[in-house]
């Protein structure tokens, strides 16, 4: 009980999201939405129009003409990684310091969740499922309960690695073993802090799949998997890595070829080496 009372006053003191945010996710998910609609909504903000073409314009995107408005932008990109990194630069502020109760340095996790939400997004296109920008966000969000439980984590970080190691617990289950609450159940907190969807927040509760139920939701599935090739790909970072149960059913459903996962794996490196010309353009 003591822990959960410092982990909602750790909730309720994150910076919170630009309500942008969620125009930009209502618009960018409704079909019928004006293209116009949405430009507008981003244009209203100075910072955010700042920002999105200082990167447009950086030497990591080697645009032949400077792009000077949000509408440029769009042309020049597309609507989706237009979105993506609107997106991505105003949901990055709580991903960016170091979390060392999960062995995670500064721009560790931040980096991490930009290769899997665009993982996410290339497994999304593929199964042709809806709602590209919510499961981009999910994707980026998926851990943001481990910024707040990093700190419990690492108090008893001997006792959760020894129940992953002794009784063959994935490490999101000896979090709750042990704090009595994980990082998907606080980043649930978070989420509903924030006022996302429900759909979201389930995403964002449950992409271990430690509920049997949520393998039934396709979304859900593709975090998990987003996820589980990330941690094939950086098995040296974070104390976690790999400490989670591999569903080889979930795996051979989406994968049938397993040559599938190694391109996913390729493309995963592919996506850090982007990320990291953002990160050095802001």
């Amino acid at each position: 009980m003591d822990n959960l009372k410092k982990v909602l006053k750790k909730v309720e003191r994150l910076e919170p999201i630009p309500s942008v945010i969620h125009k930009v996710l209502d618009l960018a998910d409704d079909p019928d939405a004006p293209l116009k609609d949405l430009m507008d909504v981003v244009e209203r903000d100075p910072a955010i129009t700042a920002n999105l073409l200082k990167t447009v314009n950086s030497a990591h995107f080697g645009l032949p003409v400077k792009v000077d408005s949000v509408k440029q932008a769009v042309a020049m990109l597309g609507l989706q990684q237009v979105v993506e990194m609107v997106l991505s630069q105003n949901l990055s502020g709580n991903l960016k310091p170091a979390q060392k109760g999960y062995g995670l340095a500064r721009g560790d996790l931040w980096r991490q969740s930009l290769a899997v939400a665009m993982i996410a997004r290339t497994l999304a296109n593929e199964q042709d499922l809806m709602s590209l920008p919510a499961i981009y966000t999910a994707a980026l969000l998926k851990d943001i309960g481990k910024v707040i439980l990093h700190e419990f984590v690492a108090d008893q970080l001997p006792a959760i690695q020894d129940l992953v190691k002794s009784k063959g617990m994935s490490f999101v289950e000896a979090e709750m073993e042990v704090l009595g609450m994980d990082h998907t159940t606080v980043g649930g907190m978070i989420a509903k802090q924030w006022h996302f969807s429900p759909h979201m927040t389930y995403m964002i509760e449950n992409h271990h799949l430690t509920t049997p139920t949520a393998r039934n939701d396709p979304a859900t599935v593709t975090l998990y998997l987003a996820d589980m090739i990330a941690m094939m790909v950086d098995t040296g970072i974070g104390v976690d890595r790999l400490a989670y149960h591999v569903y080889q059913d979930v795996f051979e459903q989406f994968f049938p070829d397993k040559q599938q996962i190694k391109s996913l794996m390729i493309t995963y490196k592919s996506f850090k080496r982007q990320i990291q010309g953002l990160v050095e353009a802001g």
